[in-house]
């Protein structure tokens, strides 16, 4: 039996995923090194170090890091829940589910994140790459999110918008549910990666008796 949901928050259920995308492209660009959104935007879900590596010179990283969290505290208050994610949290908070945050979001973000989805109160916990020494890929944020859980993987279950979830999550054993409201990956490249099903948001996730019909595709 499912008794923990473990979600990612970027693109899962907030709608900050292009915002991060244009931060950091404004970013790149400020310290003359361009780089295509499009190619910023595959790479969001990852932690900043490994995103940065991955895309511009090491000497840069600091400053780029520095002028994205300026950038993104500009667009923040653009960012909203997605359709159903402040819906499911509510539901599963009634249904006496324990709810994790589980997320490579900077911590100063995820104050904004969790007043905007209305979650205050219905929270068990979260996790950040702060509270890691390898942020996703690596399985570091979802084996620090059952630790702290005290639960088994067979007893939790991720929900991400990224093959950098389910990467992280298969890392420690656990299974992962993808919605699409990301936007980089579509739903051949998450299944193929792993995830067990595939939603358009949390909407749908929601109305389709998660997390109970999901236990029975295990």
């Amino acid at each position: 039996m499912i008794q923990a949901v473990i979600f990612d928050v970027d693109g899962t259920l907030m709608d900050t995923n292009y915002l991060h995308v244009e931060a950091w492209a404004r970013a790149f660009m400020a310290v003359k090194h361009p780089v295509p959104r499009s190619e910023i935007h595959y790479q969001i879900g990852k932690g900043s170090d490994l995103m940065l590596g991955a895309l511009l010179p090491e000497d840069l990283h600091e400053e780029a890091n520095e002028l994205h969290s300026q950038f993104f505290g500009e667009l923040k208050h653009h960012g909203c829940p997605l359709p159903g994610a402040k819906e499911i949290i509510k539901s599963l908070s009634l249904q006496g589910m324990e709810i994790w945050l589980a997320t490579s979001a900077k911590s100063e973000e995820l104050e904004h994140h969790v007043q905007a989805l209305e979650a205050k109160g219905k929270l068990s916990g979260l996790v950040s790459s702060a509270d890691v020494e390898k942020a996703k890929p690596a399985p570091d944020i979802f084996q620090q999110t059952l630790e702290r859980a005290g639960r088994s993987p067979q007893e939790s279950i991720v929900v991400g918008d990224t093959i950098w979830d389910i990467q992280s999550a298969q890392g420690c054993g656990l299974q992962t549910v993808a919605v699409m409201t990301g936007g980089a990956f579509s739903r051949q490249e998450l299944q193929e990666a792993g995830a067990i099903a595939v939603y358009k948001d949390c909407e749908e996730l929601l109305g389709s008796g998660f997390p109970n019909a999901i236990e029975t595709k295990k």
